[in-house]
């Protein structure tokens, strides 16, 4: 190769794209393991739980709920095992539908067995 900077350069970037690989491969191992225990659930769904997947600013979210749970606490649940900044205010969101008064239960806005939600900051426009 005629200048040895280019290769250097070329270099780099090699090592940069593995170890964007190597990082990718550890979140799909992450996902995978996600995947599968939310299988396991729901195969141990009871009756009055709803499977919840939430998408969150720091990836998906699979829980178990009692119908009978109030937003709030399914709120104050993702929050805290996803380790999101208790300073913000989160919403639960359903398709358009904002999900409040968090007093109400899951059931109150017609959650069965299984929903996807995502959670927002407030104010972040949905």
């Amino acid at each position: 190769m005629e200048n040895p900077g280019e290769l250097e350069k070329i270099e780099t970037q090699l090592d940069d794209a593995l170890a964007g690989l190597k990082a990718a491969k550890v979140l799909e191992a992450e996902a995978e393991h996600e995947v599968e225990e939310a299988l396991h659930e729901l195969h141990e769904l009871k009756a009055h739980e709803i499977l919840l997947k939430i998408a969150t600013p720091k990836g998906l979210f699979v829980g178990i709920f009692r119908e009978s749970t109030t937003v709030a606490t399914v709120i104050e649940t993702v929050v805290e095992k996803k380790d999101l900044s208790r300073k913000d205010t989160f919403e639960l969101v359903h398709g358009e539908t904002v999900l409040q008064p968090v007093s109400r239960t899951l059931e109150s806005f017609g959650l069965k067995r299984k929903a996807d939600l995502e959670l927002v900051a407030q104010g972040s426009g949905v």
